[in-house]
């Protein structure tokens, strides 16, 4: 499966930002700093917590 690395990124940091200004959760815009360094595996797992289906990332 090749995933989509950018993409899948990306929504992951837009998730944490939107927690993050339209809820106030502090914690969230410390989550998306940490999206942006993250590896390919903790990309994974951070979608697989977050309930996300890979295969919708896959090219």
């Amino acid at each position: 499966m090749d995933i989509d690395f950018d993409r899948l990124r990306s929504d992951l940091a837009d998730d944490s930002y939107g927690a993050f200004y339209g809820g106030g959760f502090g914690g969230a815009l410390m989550g998306a700093f940490d999206i942006e360094s993250a590896s390919e595996d903790e990309l994974i797992q951070l979608a697989e917590d977050k309930g996300l289906d890979l295969e919708d990332y896959c090219e």
